[in-house]
Formats: C-alpha cells, sequence, structure tokens
C-alpha cells in the first residue's frame, strides 16, 4: 500500500465514523453537500455526482480537485467550517473513485449513497448555490 493510499484509507475511516457518529445528520451541511454536488455534477454536464465521478477524465479529476483545494482554503479563511466540510467530504468522495481495495468498498458506497441523498434532497427543497469563488 503506498503512503498516499494509507493516508486516504485513514480520512475515509474518520469521515464515515464523523458521518455516522451524528455530524452526518446536520441539516446546513447536508443541505451543502447535496446543493454544492449537484452544481458541479451540472456544470460539468453531468446527470449528477455518481455520473461525474464515473466520466471525470483526468484532467477533470485534478481540475476538481484544485477547486475543492480553492473554496476550501477560501472558506478556512471566511471561517466558514462547514463548507470546509463539505469540500473535504466531495474531495474523499472523488478520490474514491480511483481506490479498488476491497475493504473500502463499503465505506466508498455509503459514501457515495449519502452524498446523492443529500443531493436529492436539496433538489426537492429548491436549494441552490451560486460559487462565487471568493470567500464570504
Amino acid at each position: 500500500m503506498t503512503e498516499r493510499d494509507a493516508i486516504f484509507r485513514e480520512q475515509l475511516i474518520t469521515l464515515m465514523a464523523d458521518l455516522k457518529s451524528g455530524s452526518g445528520r446536520d441539516r446546513e451541511l447536508r443541505r451543502l453537500i447535496g446543493a454544492f454536488s449537484d452544481k458541479i455534477a451540472r456544470q460539468a454536464s453531468a446527470r449528477d455526482w455518481a455520473d461525474l465521478k464515473l466520466r471525470a477524465d483526468g484532467p477533470t479529476y485534478d481540475s476538481l480537485l484544485r477547486l475543492f483545494q480553492k473554496e476550501s482554503s477560501a472558506a478556512t479563511k471566511s471561517g466558514d467550517t462547514r463548507a470546509v466540510r463539505v469540500f473535504e467530504i466531495l474531495a474523499i468522495s472523488m478520490i474514491a473513485r480511483r481506490q479498488y481495495d476491497p475493504d473500502l468498498q463499503e465505506g466508498i458506497k455509503i459514501l457515495d449513497d449519502y452524498i446523492a441523498e443529500c443531493a436529492t434532497n436539496a433538489r426537492k427543497a429548491g436549494v441552490q448555490i451560486i460559487m462565487t469563488g471568493k470567500a464570504n
């Protein structure tokens, strides 16, 4: 196992524990995850987050990870910890598409199902996110 794979494994395990322990029920976090994942997928002409993950080629994958890093940094500077968490969750999900360890597949599926549920609920509620590229 490479060092990057070990880091990913630890991040996924930590994230899944956090989501199961209660932070995953935070309504505002779920709303933001759903809205951002939906907006990013639509901007990439994908049906939804799962479709985007499936179709993302190398440059798209790299571009998305840079976007998550940039937006997370801006959110950190403005003190928006929820937005930081949203971009961390989406980045882990995107990175997961290149993880093939059988031990991780159940956690990856649970994470992706969680994001899909968040997006479905955000669409039902009519939630929209306008990304400006600058911190609030």
